[in-house]
Protein backbone atom coordinates (compact mmCIF):
# COMPACT_ATOMS: atom_id res chain seq x y z
CA UNK A 1 0.00 0.00 0.00
CA UNK A 2 0.99 4.04 -0.35
CA UNK A 3 2.03 5.06 2.74
CA UNK A 4 1.41 9.15 3.24
CA UNK A 5 3.96 11.08 3.86
CA UNK A 6 4.41 12.13 7.19
CA UNK A 7 2.96 15.90 8.31
CA UNK A 8 5.45 18.46 9.52
CA UNK A 9 4.70 22.33 10.65
CA UNK A 10 7.94 24.82 10.66
CA UNK A 11 8.67 25.99 13.80
CA UNK A 12 11.74 27.93 15.22
CA UNK A 13 12.82 29.72 12.42
CA UNK A 14 14.95 32.04 15.04
CA UNK A 15 17.33 28.65 15.99
CA UNK A 16 18.32 29.11 12.05
CA UNK A 17 21.51 31.80 10.70
CA UNK A 18 19.33 34.50 8.90
CA UNK A 19 20.96 33.52 5.25
CA UNK A 20 18.48 29.97 6.08
CA UNK A 21 15.72 31.80 6.83
CA UNK A 22 15.83 34.03 3.28
CA UNK A 23 16.67 31.27 1.91
CA UNK A 24 13.69 29.25 3.22
CA UNK A 25 10.61 32.27 2.96
CA UNK A 26 12.43 32.62 -0.71
CA UNK A 27 11.11 28.98 -1.03
CA UNK A 28 7.79 29.78 0.51
CA UNK A 29 8.65 28.30 3.79
CA UNK A 30 7.76 29.99 6.96
CA UNK A 31 6.65 29.29 10.59
CA UNK A 32 3.31 27.40 11.04
CA UNK A 33 3.60 25.90 7.30
CA UNK A 34 2.85 22.70 6.99
CA UNK A 35 5.11 20.26 5.17
CA UNK A 36 5.28 16.60 3.98
CA UNK A 37 8.19 14.63 4.71
CA UNK A 38 8.82 12.78 1.22
CA UNK A 39 12.00 11.37 2.15
CA UNK A 40 14.79 10.94 4.64
CA UNK A 41 18.06 9.52 3.51
CA UNK A 42 20.34 7.54 6.11
CA UNK A 43 23.40 8.94 8.41
CA UNK A 44 21.55 12.42 8.78
CA UNK A 45 21.82 12.71 5.24
CA UNK A 46 19.42 15.25 3.60
CA UNK A 47 15.79 15.31 4.05
CA UNK A 48 13.26 16.02 0.92
CA UNK A 49 9.85 18.10 2.13
CA UNK A 50 7.43 18.89 -0.22
CA UNK A 51 5.55 22.06 0.28
CA UNK A 52 2.50 23.63 -2.32
CA UNK A 53 3.62 20.93 -5.14
CA UNK A 54 7.44 21.52 -5.18
CA UNK A 55 9.56 19.36 -3.07
CA UNK A 56 12.53 21.02 -1.63
CA UNK A 57 15.76 19.41 0.05
CA UNK A 58 16.80 20.39 3.63
CA UNK A 59 19.96 19.97 5.60
CA UNK A 60 19.00 17.06 8.63
CA UNK A 61 19.72 19.55 10.95
CA UNK A 62 17.69 22.40 9.28
CA UNK A 63 15.01 20.25 9.16
CA UNK A 64 15.64 19.03 13.10
CA UNK A 65 15.64 22.47 14.07
CA UNK A 66 12.40 23.60 11.80
CA UNK A 67 10.53 20.44 13.16
CA UNK A 68 11.29 20.13 17.02
CA UNK A 69 14.05 17.67 16.40
CA UNK A 70 13.84 13.92 15.88
CA UNK A 71 17.24 12.30 17.21
CA UNK A 72 19.95 14.76 16.99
Amino acid sequence: GFLMPAKYTLTHFELLNEATQERLHNLGLYEGKDVALIQRYPFHGPVIIESDRQRIGLRYRVFCQLTGGMES
